[in-house]
């Protein structure tokens, strides 16, 4: 990772994200950017004072970070949209991961429309949701997983942000044609499924792990059976995770509207950080 873009509002929440961001870029050492998006819509008095204010307070709480002296942090200030203008900045920067603090919500609804949101929709590169305060490098990761291309790019993408650290896999499946299969063939098709998809998963883990040599994290797989987004959370709240990945759908043109339930519900009240990856087009 060799670059990682932090967006701030200057809210607590962002405050949480830039410590998070800048212990990355020490951990992984990485050149930091923070920005602020300045409403376009202001009148001009009021925007010159906001970019001053903006440009302080950022200046003030880069100087204040622990690790302020080892990390290259600069930072911009720009008028617009807030969610276009980041997005561009991070396609302009090349970012690695985009960083974003945000308030824990009840339901996807109230996550819907808010800066992170559309963050992930309408962006292609990864994004780090950050809720907690900094205790540590992230050390446990649990990835909800199918085999999608989306989901194989999350597996990639946690690995890297736990190295020598933990990752563990959940794979959901549900029990099919309850109303037609007797319980003993339901159960074999089960089984026969659930040995295909670990088979798939394991190759993938060693190809990740050769490619990341003594970084490479520990892995395990989890096959479990019901709702995926029930599923994910039970294990969230057994393993203690500090960090869960999911694989998003969101494409260009008309499919910008597919973000997905599942992904949209733990971006929205997950109990840790959320890590949202798209693989690339």
């Amino acid at each position: 990772m060799k670059r990682i873009l932090m967006a701030t509002d200057l809210s607590a929440r962002s405050d949480q994200a830039l410590q998070r961001a800048a212990a990355m870029a020490d951990e992984f050492r990485a050149e930091l950017e923070v920005i602020h998006v300045v409403d376009e819509s202001l009148i001009e008095a009021i925007t010159l004072q906001h970019e001053a204010a903006a440009r302080d307070a950022i200046a003030q709480q880069v100087s204040a970070l622990p690790v302020a002296d080892r990390v290259s942090i600069s930072q911009r200030v720009v008028r617009g949209l807030d969610f276009a203008d980041i997005l561009q900045r991070a396609d302009e920067f090349d970012a690695d991961l985009v960083v974003l603090g945000i308030h824990r919500h009840d339901t996807r609804e109230m996550f819907q429309g808010t800066t992170a949101e559309r963050v992930v929709r309408y962006g292609s590169r990864p994004v780090l949701v950050v809720k907690d305060t900094v205790k540590g490098p992230y050390r446990r990761a649990l990835v909800g997983v199918d085999l999608s291309t989306h989901a194989q790019a999350a597996v990639a993408m946690a690995a890297r942000l736990v190295p020598q650290g933990e990752v563990h896999l959940v794979h959901v499946a549900h029990r099919p044609f309850t109303a037609l299969l007797g319980r003993d063939t339901q159960n074999q098709l089960v089984a026969d499924e659930r040995r295909r998809v670990k088979g798939i998963l394991e190759s993938g883990i060693q190809k990740l792990s050769a490619e990341l040599g003594a970084a490479a994290p520990r892995f395990q797989i989890l096959m479990k059976e019901g709702q995926v987004r029930h599923v994910i959370r039970e294990q969230a709240l057994a393993l203690r995770p500090d960090l869960l990945a999911i694989g998003t759908h969101g494409r260009t043109g008309i499919a910008h509207a597919i973000l997905g339930s599942v992904a949209e519900d733990l971006l929205a009240s997950a109990p840790v950080d959320v890590l949202a990856v798209k693989a690339s087009e």
